[in-house]
């Protein structure tokens, strides 16, 4: 067995980020140098931050694509918008960014970023482009927003599961995480008590279901962990 993860890097410090067009579509050239990492960000002061945050970096150095693939992007204009944000009524969007200016925004706000090389096949790096590419377009990067099930972490979790060929959640899946929605929601906002109770009012009754090592990847810094540990098979096919 390999890991999946390449490379680790923990940096101190590296969100309102540049706008960036989606590499064309087109065939893929071997050995490019393509990389395809994971992103993760520590938890930041304001409401929507303190769950932390993560995003997809594609970077190939043949064409210059340097982009990271961030699910989190909203209107902060929207109509009682932390009504909203609480209830999980919120409409949100993908885009890709320009990967060093999206972190200079963290490292300015002295927030916390792991960066997870993925050790993947060429073919898998470049679906997963094409597939991050597609999805950045108008047309398909809107999602309603669900603060457990459906989230800016689901998404990219969903996304590298597809890379794996669905190895992360057969791995994790039937995983029991030992805790609950409301376990990881009391310790992530205990400070912001109407967060707090917005929340567990939106989730509803299944807020003391416990919960897989799936389900837990709602949380950026799950999703990390659950990378760090996985394996997948070697390119012999060996176990």
């Amino acid at each position: 067995m390999r890991t999946v993860v390449l490379a680790f890097v923990s940096l101190a410090g590296w969100g309102t980020p540049l706008t960036a067009q989606p590499a064309p579509l087109g065939p893929q050239p071997a050995d490019t140098g393509l990389t395809i990492s994971l992103m993760t960000f520590g938890p930041g002061r304001q409401v929507w931050e303190q769950f932390g945050h993560n995003a997809i970096w594609v970077h190939d150095p043949a064409d210059g694509t340097d982009a990271a693939y961030n699910y989190g992007l909203f209107d902060f204009h929207q109509q009682n918008f932390l009504l909203r944000f609480v209830r999980g009524q919120m409409w949100y969007w993908m885009d890709g960014f320009p990967a060093a200016a999206y972190a200079r925004v963290y490292r300015r706000d002295n927030r916390s970023v792991w960066i997870q090389e993925l050790d993947i096949p060429l073919e898998r790096r470049v679906e997963l482009r094409r597939f991050l590419e597609w999805n950045a377009q108008p047309e398909h990067r809107f999602y309603h927003y669900d603060y457990y099930r459906d989230n800016c972490s689901t998404r990219i979790r969903d996304a590298l599961d597809r890379a794996l060929d669905g190895r992360l959640r057969a791995a994790t899946y039937s995983t029991p995480s030992h805790t609950t929605f409301r376990f990881h929601t009391q310790r992530l906002t205990a400070n912001d008590p109407l967060v707090y109770t917005g929340l567990l009012i939106a989730l509803g009754p299944g807020v003391d279901r416990p919960i897989s090592a799936w389900d837990e990847a709602f949380l950026p810094m799950e999703l990390r962990d659950r990378i760090a540990a996985l394996r997948v098979p070697g390119a012999d096919g060996r176990p």
